[in-house]
């Protein structure tokens, strides 16, 4: 797809960088390429033809003192930046974006249409390099969505002397009225990635709080006297019912009339502060101030703190915003509470995009597309804190590969497992983090069961009031049976098959089994499918190799405990000899199968159809750009 990709040589940029007079802070680029623009800022436009004139610099006094002097201010005024946003609509560029880095800044993407982006409300600098065929459309976005800023644009020169269309008119009225234009010939030729013969149009406007608010409509209807007070709050009117008929739209709508009415009151604060100062003081502050009716506090400053009080605002309503989709049920009733977090733990990120019904969707389908990454911690974490929580729910066997984390497999036991350090409250109501936890084991199982609509799973046993203590109950994959006095929950697994399809996922996922089990000798199998049987003998032998703390008697804290530690390591071996002393005592030999190789897997696709039905269960490895986005 041609995107109009031509990229700003050096010295159009230092034309552009050139029209802003405000000190630089939140810079957007929203037809950033690789990032040409700012990459010829922050390297003091290194790249300028010899000789070229610039507005700032006069090239007979190109001494090379005043030179690095001239590179030097360029270097402290690029400096200022805090913050750069780019828009790019090819994912291609997307990583040479980020890999940009400013000295006293950060740079995020966030978006790829700029046409569909939707606010730059903390934006203070636009400059632009936008497709020719819609320069004068995407001036006109930047401008409507920009609430206090400066606009550099270069856009074909033909937009402006040739206004035929609504948009090319309005855009002419904003520079006549708010701004500047410069038409300049063979932009594209010289030191530039592509060539094309074009005249262009050097654009710079400037939309300023008090330069375009409607003052006198603001003002409009206000009669003399106490009546300014009005007659009161009309809450019929402030009140409005709202049936969202979709979550992200509703939240969205939300927080674009929360935007809007923030505008507009830090607008009207701004008049009422201008015109406050006009009235000047009153007579104790000018005697405290020792002044006399002439006396009137700086008008300058009335602009800019209102700015900052909106953008506080909207910094504020946009965090909300994306907080009602991180903690929404559209996550966390697919993601465990460990996912949960993760996603969380990057909501410094995520704030940083714009809050727009297409971002939304396009964060939610990031994580859609990352949900085997997902899904492989969720049932891994579920899985260990399962076997850490007690070593009677654990089997162990001797791993598929050997390497110096994950020497001995383990399984969950089939039939029952025991998990302790409930809290509830009275009438066995789930304290929050006993409640998390079993909600865990639900989605974990009815995932692996390939199960997404809702099931009685063990948590609406708890919330449904079904549970008494030392009664057996039953739900869709266990009969449990809580005890109140030890604080433990016995679960019963009435279907076996998926608590195997829990076992071999983990065991495929740390190499403790075979991707196919195909590949393993009989003796591997038989001692894997036969662990729970084998397990008491592991553990005797092992237990009677030295004298060991309390701690270090648990073999499942010598399987999966830190590697970091002579001791750790050795008790690590001596679970693996007392494993193997026990196999070699009972000539069970674990190898690679002998079968042809071709063989296995023509089985192998008849037995995974029918019997293993783990395509949910493979890591799904997927790092599409919308992810990259997050991550930035």
């Amino acid at each position: 797809m041609d995107h109009q990709f031509y990229p700003t040589g050096a010295y159009t940029s230092a034309c552009m960088w050139d029209q802003f007079k405000r000190p630089l802070s939140h810079v957007c680029d929203p037809s950033a390429g690789r990032g040409h623009l700012l990459r010829h800022a922050i390297n003091s436009f290194a790249e300028l033809p010899q000789g070229k004139e610039v507005p700032w610099f006069d090239p007979e006094l190109e001494q090379n003192a005043l030179r690095r002097n001239w590179s030097y201010n360029q270097r402290s005024k690029y400096s200022q930046i805090k913050r750069v946003s780019f828009v790019e609509i090819n994912p291609e560029f997307h990583s040479a974006l980020k890999s940009i880095e400013i000295r006293n800044g950060v740079v995020h993407v966030i978006g790829y249409d700029f046409l569909t982006v939707q606010s730059l409300a903390s934006v203070s600098q636009v400059i632009l390099n936008p497709p020719f065929r819609a320069g004068a459309e995407h001036v006109l976005h930047a401008w409507d969505l920009v609430y206090d800023a400066e606009i550099s644009a270069i856009i074909n020169a033909e937009s402006i002397k040739n206004p035929c269309t609504e948009a090319r008119k309005r855009l002419c009225g904003l520079i006549e009225k708010y701004g500047t234009v410069k038409f300049m010939q063979d932009q594209f030729v010289d030191d530039v990635e592509r060539v094309t013969n074009v005249e262009v149009a050097l654009i710079y406007l400037d939309k300023s709080l008090m330069s375009v608010a409607n003052i006198d409509k603001m003002l409009d209807g206000l009669k003399v006297g106490q009546n300014l007070r009005g007659e009161g709050v009309k809450h019929e009117v402030c009140t409005a019912l709202a049936i969202p008929e979709n979550f992200v739209e509703h939240t969205y709508r939300n927080f674009a009339m929360a935007v809007e009415s923030a505008r507009k009151f830090c607008e009207y604060q701004a008049v009422f502060d201008m015109k406050d100062a006009a009235l000047g003081l009153d007579l104790a502050q000018m005697q405290a101030k020792g002044v006399g009716s002439e006396y009137r506090e700086d008008m300058t400053q009335i602009q800019s703190k209102a700015s900052a009080a909106f953008l506080d605002i909207y910094d504020n309503l946009k965090r909300k915003a994306w907080s009602q989709i991180i903690r929404s049920s559209l996550l966390t009733d697919k993601l465990s509470n460990q996912a949960r977090r993760k996603v969380e733990a990057q909501a410094g990120t995520i704030y940083e995009l714009e809050f727009s019904v297409p971002n939304v969707y396009g964060f939610l389908e990031g994580v859609m597309q990352s949900m085997g990454d997902i899904f492989q911690d969720m049932v891994c974490q579920l899985f260990d804190t399962i076997c850490e929580r007690s070593s009677d729910n654990v089997s162990f066997y001797k791993s598929w590969k050997s390497n110096q984390r994950h020497k001995v497999g383990m399984k969950i036991r089939q039939k029952r497992f025991i998990i302790p350090g409930f809290h509830v409250y009275s009438g066995c109501r789930l304290q929050y983090e006993s409640k998390q936890f079993l909600s865990d084991i639900d989605k974990v199982f009815g995932l692996l069961d390939g199960v997404t609509t809702p099931f009685q799973g063990v948590t609406h046993a708890f919330e449904s009031g079904l549970v008494s203590a030392g009664e057996r109950v039953s739900t869709e994959y266990f009969d449990i049976r809580y005890f109140a006095g030890a604080g433990t929950i016995h679960f019963f697994a009435k279907s076996p098959e998926v608590v195997d399809r829990l076992n071999r996922f983990v065991g495929r996922v740390r190499n403790w089994i075979p991707q196919q089990m195909e590949e393993a000798n009989a003796d591997f199998q038989k001692q894997f499918n036969d662990s729970e049987k084998l397990t008491p003998s592991y553990v005797q032998r092992f237990k009677g190799k030295s004298s060991k703390s309390y701690y270090w008697r648990d073999p499942v804290h010598a399987a999966c405990g830190e590697r970091e530690t002579e001791d750790s390591k050795r008790h690590l071996q001596e679970l693996v000899d007392s494993i193997e002393e026990a196999h070699a005592e009972l000539g069970i030999s674990c190898g690679v199968a002998l079968e042809n190789s071709g063989k296995v897997t023509s089985i192998l696709i008849e037995h995974s159809a029918k019997v293993e039905p783990l395509a949910i269960c493979a890591p799904a490895n997927q790092s599409g750009e919308q992810m990259q986005l997050l991550a930035a």
